[in-house]
């Protein structure tokens, strides 16, 4: 009895276990933490939402519970192991009690923790803000010190050090008295302050400087922005299809599209057919989507919103990635959060690998994103594997782990001969534009030290307003997430190269919208106005190997245009309902005939919306009691029904040509018309309805020719409402 009892002695005490219940203690505790209430628009909304999780998920909160626990056993044991080693190196004769033995394995374990904490912390610090910078104090103190003065490479050194110091314990006291001995203790005491001293002022000069200026700091592996495009090395295959890879990126604006921000992008464009005036017609991620892969605008496909019920998604949309895939090509998307409309809607895809979105994802994101112990481990490719809703989570929109995924779907995609169509949509531009170390600090002034330091936290407009220091700073936050989506599709580029892809294969850059970062009075996001062309206006940029003709073409071009362009440039027969035009004769050099760009704005979720003032739009509540839950149909959440004539109503509406833009505006009072000279005025402050009276005629007409092709909607009073209602 006494060798079980002792053997059992010498397990609890040992590093292993000790590092597991320490891991499961810190996870049990992060867990224990509330939900952020600015997600869920205040204290009131957070305890509703937070009874009605526990009631109705009760099963699904258990279960993520044991998951998230067994992680943190393995993590600690992993640490135990290393702290074992790392005990056995210092001292490995010597015989500690259990006392001694389990003190010092919950020391080391402790120290390997916070190292690993520190590393998480200064490749993503968006995850770790929320606990550590935002709460101020201490907290803020040490995260500015790992992220602005250590960084991961610095906390790799210290860790070494740390280590080794701690591991060579004997040899250092050797050392010391060999030091005295030979300089004697005064000597060998001002020897080790000088050296204190100078450690400490790098290390201060470091923090004081913080991150190189965006000029000169270049993440490792960035291209110079001189670099050139890939150019053919060879004559694709006579005859053959080609493939197509498509790479999006949400809320990318059209004029990021330049060397400083986007280096491998822009050069690519400088070897492509580049579209200069590309614009969306719905400047939301749903809808915008389906337009483009359909070819036809959104009151023909049925996707209106982030949220459609059952019946607009399940049925035939005869988009291109079927097309494609009955004509023989392998057909993928790949994505992280943004991406998860993929996962709800059947667009002909052979290989979906995206998120979910459902409220039970949700559940499992909340529980996940508060364990900041394991997010070192669990954000990676591993734990993306063991946890998928971790892709789901909007701060951890890495672009290097999704380049990954998208290499590895191209790799697939090509095997067996048959040409593949693989969609690639990066989500690090959205908000809150989180983008991982170095990236989120290459445009941003490291002095910085506002709430909007890693990132912008979505918040449903209960934050304050930003002011300028805060605005400088979302804007560096979203070039820097734009950076670095760059050289995440870079490498694949690079990819396509090294496996002899790139001669044979389309390359199309493009986005699902735009991004308003406050400019000119337009505030900030997409989809709540069209005013401004910073929500719709996209990059469009198509690569195609068999042409010899690289230009930039000044008409303006659609969504709807996109895939007409790719059923000609794969040969692949399109269907004959489509809204949108091949733009197959800029290949040639054709000039393209001109059009007219429509579009509308898609659901408001809050009540107050930056760069509208209360009498440009029809009120009506924010998105809580505008959704919800679909029980039939796997949790979906879901626009609900008596809201959507109101909402339809409501949404503003433009049309526009090379040089006017005329937005519809319903208000309570009547109709209003806006008319923009975007020649004399591309900021679009200006109206000028009064001194145009024929433009505003002829665009009104051609906006509402457009909007009345929904056979659902009719013209009455002047506003545009659905058939079975009577107006505002």
């Amino acid at each position: 009895m006494r060798r079980v009892r002792r053997a059992l002695l010498l397990v609890v005490t040992s590093p292993p276990f000790v590092g597991a219940l320490l891991v499961l203690a810190l996870a049990w505790r992060a867990g224990a933490r509330g939900t952020d209430e600015r997600d869920l628009g205040g204290e009131g909304r957070a305890r509703a939402m937070a009874s009605f999780i526990e009631a109705r998920y009760a099963g699904e909160i258990k279960r993520v519970t044991v998951a998230i626990g067994a992680s943190a056993i393995g993590i600690g044991v992993a640490l135990g192991l290393v702290a074992a080693a790392l005990v056995w190196a210092r001292a490995p004769r010597v015989r500690r009690g259990p006392l001694g033995r389990a003190v010092e394995s919950l020391a080391v374990v402790a120290a390997l923790h916070a190292l690993e904490q520190a590393w998480g912390m200064a490749r993503a610090p968006q995850l770790y803000a929320a606990t550590y910078y935002e709460g101020g104090g201490a907290g803020r103190a040490l995260q500015v010190v790992i992220t602005d003065v250590l960084g991961p490479g610095g906390v790799v050194a210290l860790g070494l050090g740390a280590a080794f110091l701690y591991a060579r314990g004997s040899w250092l006291r050797g050392l010391v008295s060999r030091a005295r001995a030979r300089l004697g203790p005064a000597r060998a005491m001002a020897f080790a302050g000088v050296s204190a001293v100078v450690a400490l002022g790098l290390l201060a000069a470091r923090a004081a400087g913080g991150p190189k200026p965006a000029e000169a700091q270049e993440p490792p592996g960035a291209p110079r922005a001189s670099a050139p495009a890939s150019a053919p090395k060879r004559s694709p295959k006579a005859g053959a299809r080609p493939n197509v890879l498509v790479l999006a990126a949400d809320s990318l604006r059209a004029d990021r599209l330049e060397p400083r921000t986007a280096p491998r992008l822009s050069a690519l464009a400088d070897a492509s057919v580049t579209f200069e005036r590309a614009y969306v017609s719905l400047p939301r991620t749903f809808s915008s989507w389906v337009t483009i892969l359909t070819g036809r605008h959104a009151h023909h496909h049925g996707i209106r919103s982030m949220f459609p019920r059952w019946e607009d998604r399940a049925k035939d949309f005869d988009a291109l990635p079927a097309r494609l895939g009955k004509a023989g090509y392998k057909t993928a998307v790949v994505s992280d959060y943004a991406g998860d409309i993929f996962g709800r809607i059947d667009l002909g895809f052979g290989v979906v690998d995206t998120p979910g979105f459902d409220f039970r994802e949700l559940v499992r994101q909340r529980a996940l994103e508060r364990e900041t112990p394991l997010l070192p481990v669990l954000h990676s490719g591993l734990g993306r594997q063991l946890f998928p809703v971790l892709r789901e989570i909007n701060s951890a929109a890495d672009p290097f782990i999704l380049a990954e995924d998208a290499k590895r779907a191209i790799r697939a995609a090509s095997r067996g001969g048959s040409p593949f169509f693989v969609t690639v949509f990066f989500s690090t531009a959205h908000f809150p534009y989180a983008a991982p170390a170095p990236y989120y600090a290459k445009y941003t002034d490291p002095r910085y030290r506002g709430r909007f330091k890693y990132h912008k936290p979505i918040g449903l407009g209960q934050e304050a307003p930003p002011d300028a220091e805060d605005v400088a700073q979302i804007r560096g936050l979203y070039d820097g997430a734009v950076r670095a989506i760059d050289d995440a599709a870079g490498s694949i580029l690079d990819e396509l190269e090294r496996s002899g892809l790139a001669d044979d294969t389309v390359v199309v850059v493009t986005a699902d919208h735009g991004e308003a970062l406050w400019e000119n009075g337009h505030g900030q996001g997409h989809g709540d106005h069209l005013f401004g062309d910073e929500g719709t206006h996209v990059p469009l940029v198509v690569y195609d190997p068999r042409s010899r003709a690289p230009h930039r073409e000044r008409a303006i071009v659609r969504d709807v245009d996109i895939a007409p362009t790719l059923y000609e440039l794969t040969g692949v027969p399109a269907p004959a309902d489509l809204d949108g035009r091949s733009l197959g004769a800029a290949f040639a050099g054709t000039p393209l005939p001109s059009a007219i760009a429509v579009g509308e704005t898609e659901l408001w979720f809050t009540e107050d919306i930056p760069g509208l003032t209360p009498s440009q739009r029809l009120p009506y509540p924010g998105i809580m009691a505008l959704t919800e839950l679909d029980g039939q149909h796997g949790d979906e959440i879901v626009l609900r029904k008596s809201v959507t004539a109101l909402t339809t109503v409501a949404r503003h509406r433009m049309a526009r040509d090379e040089r006017y833009k005329l937005v519809y505006v319903p208000t309570r009072a009547a109709p209003v018309f806006v008319l923009f000279d975007t020649l004399t005025d591309p900021a679009e402050t200006r109206d000028v309805a009064a001194l145009h009276p024929a433009e505003v005629t002829r665009l009104k007409s051609d906006l509402f020719a457009w909007a009345l092709k929904d056979k659902d909607m009719m013209l009455q009073g002047g506003y545009l409402v659905p058939r079975e209602g009577r107006g505002p």
